[in-house]
């Protein structure tokens, strides 16, 4: 991990230019130790346009692995695949139209010289029946949208399920499934002008300090402003039971923590305010206003004081630096 001189920034500073153009609709974000930034893709939204595509230090471009499932979403934007993550020379890839965990090798990928490999030829493990069968959001309709991801206590992978509103783990040895967690659902404040009495928590982020599960939502329709939160679940304590740590927030996208180990995430901007990175701990503390569709933070492993963003509707990144 490269030594960061900011280890809480105040702010950011975005680079004149974006780093990176001409991306369709991405969500995922993960680098290497070689400073290389691995990123999805969802497509057009028309056919099977989605990828995986490397980005190199120097902002170029290169597909990983092409074909990946593409669809319109009854909201009419392109959805396919989800979050990635990198460990150990492999890609962990979430897609949410199939409702499946991908493990590709990437360890041998050579930017410019290794033809991409094709979405056929992996193997994928159904997290979506798994999570229909359990049916964590009754009595909801059975849904699943296997969404972001965090590797947890034991090495188990915990996976945010956007349809199931749950965290589900994924056992490191024998790849057993189980709903770890079920987020609550949050009053209306709009009924009955608008939508049910409650309100879907669908969660979005995930990150691990070592003892606590840090977990985001995204409020479903109508959206109301404020009432996203940053749930705590401590993996040392049975039952296991979401708490709220923060609130306040609208429609959290991401969360990662700072080289000091405080929160950040980053807000969708369904509310009027508008897109925005912002501090985790004080919901009021914006770090970059405005934010474009943003749907991922990446603090860099390989230059200090160095963060990417990813907006979603423009399909650019942008390079941040931290500040004080």
């Amino acid at each position: 991990m490269q030594d960061h001189k900011i280890g809480g920034p105040e702010g950011f500073v975005p680079d004149a230019a974006p780093f990176v153009t001409g991306l369709k609709s991405p969500l995922g974000l993960a680098d290497d130790t070689k400073g290389n930034i691995w990123v999805t893709e969802a497509g057009s939204g028309e056919g099977n346009d989605g990828q995986v595509t490397l980005i190199t230090p120097d902002g170029k471009k290169y597909p990983v692995i092409t074909g990946f499932l593409s669809k319109m979403s009854p909201e009419n934007s392109p959805e396919g695949l989800n979050h990635l993550l990198y460990h150990d020379g492999s890609l962990y890839i979430l897609h949410g139209v199939d409702d499946m965990l991908y493990i590709a090798d990437v360890s041998k990928f050579v930017p410019g010289v290794t033809e991409p490999m094709k979405a056929s030829s992996l193997t994928g493990e159904d997290i979506g029946k798994f999570v229909r069968d359990e049916h964590p959001n009754a009595p909801d309709d059975k849904d699943s949208n296997p969404y972001n991801m965090t590797f947890g206590p034991d090495g188990d992978l915990f996976i945010v399920d956007a349809g199931g509103n749950a965290v589900v783990r994924r056992n490191k040895n024998s790849r057993e499934l189980s709903i770890y967690a079920v987020l609550p659902d949050v009053p209306n404040p709009t009924k009955p002008l608008a939508g049910p009495p409650t309100i879907d928590a669908v969660p979005t982020g995930i990150v691990f300090d070592g003892t606590n599960l840090f977990v985001t939502t995204l409020v479903g329709f109508p959206f109301p402003a404020g009432l996203s939160n940053i749930y705590k679940i401590d993996t040392k304590k049975t039952p296991v039971k979401p708490e709220v740590y923060k609130s306040g927030f609208s429609e959290i996208t991401d969360i990662i923590f700072s080289p000091n180990g405080k929160l950040i995430v980053t807000e969708f901007g369904f509310s009027p305010a508008g897109g925005r990175i912002a501090s985790g701990e004080d919901a009021t503390i914006s770090l970059l206003a405005p934010a474009i569709t943003p749907v991922d933070l990446l603090l860099s492993t390989s230059s200090a004081d160095t963060y990417y963003a990813l907006y979603y509707g423009p399909g650019l990144i942008m390079k941040l630096t931290a500040s004080k």
